[in-house]
């Protein structure tokens, strides 16, 4: 299945992603249980790669959106419920 977004979907999601790292990063402070704490960070680590990949992925690209900006194109993504 090929699922497209928006624009502004996508720049949702970017923005939520950062919003939820900053929060993320206020909770793992927060935090006193520590294998919790230790699952929070590996959850951080694990985001912080994703955002870096894309992030990456823009500089240099050639594919451009109708407004001239930069877009990266996800080949594969495994999204599941759970």
């Amino acid at each position: 299945m090929e699922v497209t977004l928006t624009t502004e979907e996508s720049g949702a999601l970017h923005q939520a992603l950062r919003t939820y790292l900053s929060d993320l990063r206020m909770e793992i402070g927060d935090t006193h249980d520590r294998k919790f704490r230790e699952g929070l960070r590996e959850e951080r680590a694990t985001l912080e790669q994703v955002v870096a990949k894309l992030d990456a992925a823009c500089v240099g690209t050639e594919l451009r959106d109708d407004e001239g900006r930069e877009v990266v194109r996800l080949v594969t993504l495994w999204w599941s419920d759970a």
